[in-house]
């Protein structure tokens, strides 16, 4: 059976997002694997920012890092839910799928596993300063994945380039 892939991670997720997922899939007759990706290392980073802020000390706590990761897999069950709600009014078959690493190779990994036909990934809008130093995650999968990628932006539009979905900045 065909599958459609929808990346959601703890930064964010649209409502956009899932629904063209779900309609892609549901117009394909497609199943929808929906991967939530676990920030790792969201302990170390909260860390930092409370430190730097002088809030907290010289090393984050392993009760801290356990809290953060229960958040995020909290907020994962709470994502995959709603895709799956979704899902399931449009009569699409759902698989919900759960990864601890928020990497472009673990995307990529997961991609060569499912073989969907299209992955739908969310890009938020980044900051112009920050654009020419760091790549996100929906960039990279346009350029390095097999198949098709609609990056949806936070505003919901996309465009299509050289067969892969490329995500506008709205501007």
């Amino acid at each position: 059976m065909k599958k459609i892939l929808l990346v959601l991670s703890y930064s964010g997720f649209s409502g956009k997002a899932i629904d063209e997922a779900v309609a892609r899939a549901k117009k394909e007759k497609a199943a929808l694997a929906a991967l939530y990706l676990l920030e790792g290392g969201a302990a170390e980073s909260v860390f930092d920012k409370f430190s730097d802020i002088g809030f907290m000390g010289d090393r984050p706590s392993e009760d801290l890092s356990r809290l953060l990761m229960k958040e995020s897999r909290q907020r994962g069950y709470e994502a995959l839910g709603k895709v799956q709600i979704k899902a399931m009014e449009e009569g699409v078959p759902f698989e919900p799928l759960v990864e601890e690493d928020a990497t472009v190779e673990k995307v990529l990994a997961v991609i060569e596993k499912t073989d969907p036909s299209a992955v739908y990934v969310l890009k938020r809008k980044q900051r112009a300063f920050f654009k020419y130093f760091t790549r996100s995650l929906a960039d990279e999968l346009a350029e390095r994945a097999g198949c098709e990628v609609a990056v949806i932006t936070e505003e919901g539009e996309q465009e299509k380039e050289d067969g892969n979905v490329k995500g506008m900045d709205g501007k």
